[in-house]
């Protein structure tokens, strides 16, 4: 596509808008596998006809997404977001319904008849404004590649430049690299005269505005490397400087743009996404000349961070693709310091988390080209070692051998460990601490089952969340149903039996067990209680404004609540101290209130999934129901209860 045509086609947009004629749409969802269309965002796996995965919309680590090829459909039960296709690409995209349409088209080979239709209202032109700015970013592209291979100065400074990094012709074209001009304006004045205006290429990030209200490249003289979405579209740039006397940065990436999230791209995920699937592993490097040497010595599986600490919503990104990452980055210190702030980051994740450290001085770019594509990687294969083993011989290394900073070092080595949710990876490398740090396994065990127990309330936390989103906003008003949700003396004096014995206990590291338990309470409206005693307790604590302890009830006036909790606190075992002094290990209840509040809540949450389930069941009798929706939420509910009920007997109750 021509340059001229692009600034055309903006002015053509800029009066008119196109629609898809209905039997075009119809040809494309016909045609589209959506399982396809969703495998390039999330990582699937086949449960009988449909798949699953993690919703890339909200974060989540059990599965609530699910895509049914036979009727065509995505269906998240945790965010509610659902549709086809074409909706997957609007939503994740953030494309506009004919830019989805026709990507959709694109990749699957299919002519659209469109229409044009006069005066757009105002968000079709803030679609509009989306695709000016990618057209801009595409019009940049050409620019900087023209100046690279077509220009005398970028056959003399550009193309000696990539020449000198080792980059064949062939690659140089292969990642669309490109030159930008030491003229100060050549961008600005060639956008114009092709019918950019500077408002379009600012917020495209292609140029600055000086104090005078004049504009400037912001890549000016330097070489230029693109950076692509997911789909292989250019949605911004980063220039390496030509100028050893430049006091810039030596890269400079484009700003923050409709197009470009910086802490959600990684460089060459679109070039590497096939080979990422077939290995099932990632390399994770640091900068964009690794990734392109790896990529041209034939190691396709590599990623990098974009020269930015590893954020979130990059691992994410990968998680869709692989859930084996080996990070090499740059050998040294700073290279080591940021594998190790990545490493929880991927941990966290559920990330299977591996390193190759380099010999100090090198980074995987310069290195790879020192040895060849095969040599190294067969040096990847025989240096990568597990994470433990890598944070432990640097950290323990950094001790000088004084035990104080030694034990500190293992403590924070096993808060990584405590990470992992496999009881059977953690006993691997459990060991494998032991022996390296020369301690005794057993030690290391016990710490361990203390931060564990800490990391199993936070996860227990966000379970119970999890679900009660889904009720929230699963479009039924439960609040409004005539009979209470908590309808049994029994279930609704529980939540005060755990009050009276472990209200003041901390919950967690912010919390204590009143503020988690009242907290839920306040902010669920489908808790009701009916019976007087449990009514009696609740207002008794509104009207206090707090926790008033276990004195104020038991010396209650009202008799029925002194008798109650004077009851409660007389009910609670003490074991005999021959247990302990036998070495018999019993986990009282003392020890796992946390769990027995969990299971308290989950014990409630599960009544609400009933009433989900009662109601979907009477959806399904009317007779415009939308069959396939209701049946997939009826399918994630029964799922859902399982799941609870997996839990609650991880949790045994009294309850």
């Amino acid at each position: 596509m021509s340059i001229i045509f692009i600034a055309n086609l903006i002015v053509y947009l800029a009066c008119s808008i196109f629609m898809i004629s209905q039997n075009s749409i119809e040809q494309v969802l016909q045609v589209v596998a959506i399982e396809e269309i969703v495998a390039d965002y999330v990582s699937l796996k086949r449960s009988g006809s449909r798949f699953k995965g993690c919703c890339p919309f909200h974060e989540e680590k059990t599965p609530s997404f699910i895509v049914s090829p036979a009727i065509g459909i995505y269906k998240c039960f945790g965010c509610q977001k659902g549709g086809n296709a074409i909706q997957f690409l609007m939503e994740i995209e953030n494309f506009s319904f004919v830019e989805s349409v026709r990507t959709l088209a694109q990749r699957y080979g299919i002519a659209l008849i469109e229409t044009k239709i006069d005066n757009p209202d105002a968000y079709q032109e803030s679609q509009l404004l989306r695709e000016s700015i990618q057209a801009a970013v595409d019009f940049a592209q050409n620019f900087f590649q023209e100046q690279l291979h077509d220009t005398e100065e970028g056959k003399t400074i550009g193309l000696p430049y990539f020449k000198e990094r080792g980059y064949t012709v062939e690659t140089v074209k292969k990642w669309g690299l490109g030159y930008s001009p030491e003229m100060w304006e050549a961008l600005a004045i060639e956008s114009k005269t092709q019918g950019f205006t500077n408002e379009i290429m600012l917020q495209a990030g292609l140029l600055r505005q000086r104090d005078n209200a004049t504009h400037y490249d912001l890549f000016r003289y330097r070489v230029m490397f693109p950076i692509c979405s997911v789909t292989g579209k250019v949605i911004g740039f980063a220039g390496r400087k030509m100028s050893s006397t430049d006091p810039s940065p030596k890269y400079v990436n484009s700003p923050e743009t409709d197009l470009y999230k910086k802490s959600d791209v990684l460089y060459g995920l679109y070039q590497a996404k096939n080979a990422v699937k077939k290995s099932d592993k990632v390399y994770l490097t640091e900068g964009y000349t690794d990734v392109i040497s790896l990529h041209q010595a034939g190691i396709e599986n590599v990623v990098a961070s974009s020269g930015t600490a590893l954020t979130s919503g990059q691992i994410k990104l990968l998680k869709r693709f692989t859930d084996n990452v080996t990070v090499v980055y740059d050998g040294d210190a700073a290279g080591i310091k940021a594998s190790l702030r990545g490493i929880d980051l991927l941990l966290e994740e559920g990330i299977n988390v591996r390193v190759v450290p380099l010999p100090t001085g090198q980074d995987p770019d310069s290195f790879c080209q020192s040895m060849g594509g095969e040599s190294f990687q067969s040096y990847l294969d025989k240096e990568e070692e597990t994470f433990i083993f890598f944070k432990a011989k640097f950290l323990i290394d950094e001790t000088n051998n004084d035990p104080l900073r030694k034990s500190d070092a293992v403590r924070e080595i096993l808060k990584s460990l405590a990470l992992i949710a496999d009881p059977l990876k953690r006993s691997s490398l459990s060991q494998q601490l032991a022996k390296i740090c020369n301690i005794e396994e057993s030690l290391l065990v016990s710490e361990l089952g203390k931060l564990l127990r800490i990391q199993q309330s936070k996860e227990n936390q966000e379970f119970v969340q999890q679900v009660k989103s889904l009720t929230e906003n699963a479009g039924i008003d439960l609040a409004s149903q005539t009979k209470p949700l908590l309808n049994d003396s029994f279930q609704e004096l529980a939540m005060f039996r755990l009050l009276l014995l472990f209200a003041d206990k901390a919950y967690d590291e912010s919390q204590t067990v009143f503020d988690f338990i009242w907290g839920e309470c306040n902010n669920d409206e489908t808790i009701a209680f009916e019976t007087p005693l449990a009514l009696k307790l609740k207002n008794e604590i509104i009207q206090q404004g707090r926790w008033p302890g276990q004195q104020h009830f038991i010396n209650h006036i009202d008799a029925d609540m002194a008798a109650w909790s004077a009851g409660v606190l007389a009910d609670v075992h003490v074991l005999s101290p021959a247990f302990a002094q036998n070495f018999i290990d019993i986990t009282t209840e003392e020890m796992n209130y946390g769990e027995q509040v969990i299971a308290m809540f989950l014990h409630l949450r599960r009544k609400k999934i009933d009433q989900l389930l009662n109601s979907n069941m009477e959806l399904l009798k009317e007779p415009d129901a939308n069959i396939d929706d209701l049946l997939l939420m009826i399918e994630y509910l029964n799922e859902l209860k399982k799941n609870i009920a997996k839990k609650l007997g991880n949790a045994v109750s009294r309850i």
